[in-house]
């Protein structure tokens, strides 16, 4: 199943030390990169003028999803919002997928 992820920092990120953020950022781009690459997160953009991230993840359950946001260093500093996303019934096949059969 997909979900789409918005992560929105909270005011805990600035409390910490420059090094202790540039640590936690190095170790959030090793496990998000894990990620991306075991096919879990599958898309990702950064809202513009904002801190905020939105992602689609791709996990088993909602169970799995939040096992898989909880490995993120940063996650506890953000407000997450999770949304569960289905087919739409007028595009039952991806939409790239749908165009290459034109």
């Amino acid at each position: 199943m997909e979900y789409l992820v918005t992560a929105t920092p909270t005011g805990g990120l600035l409390e910490l030390s420059d090094g202790e953020r540039d640590a936690l950022m190095a170790r959030e781009r090793e496990v998000a990169t894990a990620l991306i690459d075991n096919g879990t997160i599958t898309w990702m953009w950064r809202i513009p003028d904002t801190g905020s991230s939105v992602t689609i993840w791709n996990a088993e359950s909602a169970e799995a999803l939040d096992a898989h946001l909880r490995t993120l260093p940063v996650f506890p500093y953000n407000v997450v919002e999770v949304t569960a996303l289905a087919l739409h019934p007028a595009f039952p096949t991806p939409l790239g997928a749908a165009a290459k059969r034109a």
